[in-house]
């Protein structure tokens, strides 16, 4: 058999001492390696393909290089966080391991720590619920001070650190917007599930809203509806709520979902959108805003880059770049996708 290649064999090469092969490949703070010693063993590595033992390494550095991203895969929000995620981790040199969601919480605490104990695993990002605080899921995290960075999730949370999208900047920039191209005071569409209460970002959306239209002395129109409707109650529904509202008129949709329907309704009434009907979305979770027609405008909540400014951090944390200590939410602007749907100052 070919004998094994190992950091001998390349501070051999590089005359250098293991130390500093080992400076070289794990950041080893505290030993210092010129820039010449740096090449030399980057040079040997490629000439001998070498290749990380990264068993021997996570026995001696106490990590995997394995961070998991917990969520629910048919979740199209979730993917979107785990893309961002997958780039942030590559280029720090680490894995991703794909939890999947479960029905029993506990199972899900249970699985995750134990990953963690076992060192097969180095933190954890997830995909949470903002309204869905699990207390004895951060017990947990506190006292294994296990890494962990909530995207969406834990808003005022004092020992879970957050990723999250300012709502209430999105619906002021979004209301901006439309106000300075059409004109008009937007009629603002809220969706929601059933009986549900609303979560706390419809909560911050509205809030926003109602204060945006007092500070310009406009008199908020919100419109409600169950998003569980069939699409034939649907329809007649948003098509009684066009007509009561009147043409010209602008609206913002809370949900994606929203937009959609509306801009239905209105082209089965005969009603051009982005012309007598101004529509704008303030989210687009499911990314279909620009293949319809007409493509809807959107204030897109950035799940990608949260993915990634999660993971960011999350190493951060792993490798006492940043301190456990430090639970400050991380807020990130919302992304504004200007599209067919609202007629636009220089059309």
């Amino acid at each position: 058999m070919t004998k094994r290649v190992t950091s001998f064999d390349v501070a051999k090469l590089a005359g250098v001492s293991r130390s500093v092969v080992s400076a070289v490949l794990n950041g080893t703070p505290g030993i210092g390696v010129s820039e010449e010693k740096r090449e030399a063993v980057l040079k040997a590595i490629q000439e001998l393909n070498y290749q990380v033992d990264a068993q021997a390494r996570g026995m001696k550095t106490g990590r995997s290089h394995c961070i998991a991203a917990y969520g629910n895969v048919s979740n199209p929000m979730f993917l979107q966080v785990l893309e961002g995620m997958q780039g942030a981790c590559a280029a720090h040199g680490y894995h991703v391991l794909l939890y999947p969601s479960s029905k029993e919480p506990q199972h899900t605490i249970d699985g995750l720590l134990d990953l963690y104990l076992q060192r097969r695993i180095d933190g954890i990002v997830a995909l949470d619920r903002p309204h869905q605080a699990n207390e004895a899921w951060i017990r947990q995290l506190v006292k294994h001070r296990l890494p962990y960075v909530s995207v969406e999730g834990y808003p005022h949370h004092e020992e879970v650190p957050s990723v999250l999208m300012d709502y209430q900047e999105s619906i002021r920039r979004a209301l901006d917007f439309l106000w300075g191209n059409v004109g008009l005071p937007p009629v603002y569409v809220e969706m929601h599930h059933g009986a549900h209460t609303l979560g706390w970002g419809d909560q911050q959306r509205r809030e926003a809203y109602e204060l945006w239209m007092k500070e310009h002395g406009l008199q908020p129109r919100i419109a409600a509806a169950s998003a569980d409707l069939s699409w034939e109650e649907g329809a007649e529904h948003w098509k009684r709520c066009i007509q009561e509202w009147g043409l010209p008129t602008a609206v913002l949709t809370n949900w994606s979902r929203g937009a959609v329907y509306v801009s239905r309704a209105a082209q089965m009434m005969g009603v051009p959108v982005g012309e007598q009907l101004h529509v704008m979305a303030a989210d687009n979770t499911k990314r279909i805003h620009e293949y319809l027609y007409p493509s809807i405008t959107s204030m897109e909540v950035p799940y990608r880059e949260m993915g990634s400014a999660a993971a960011e951090r999350l190493v951060e944390y792993i490798e006492g770049r940043r301190p456990y200590e430090d639970k400050s939410t991380q807020w990130l602007p919302a992304i504004l996708a200007v599209r067919q749907s609202v007629a636009t100052v220089s059309s």
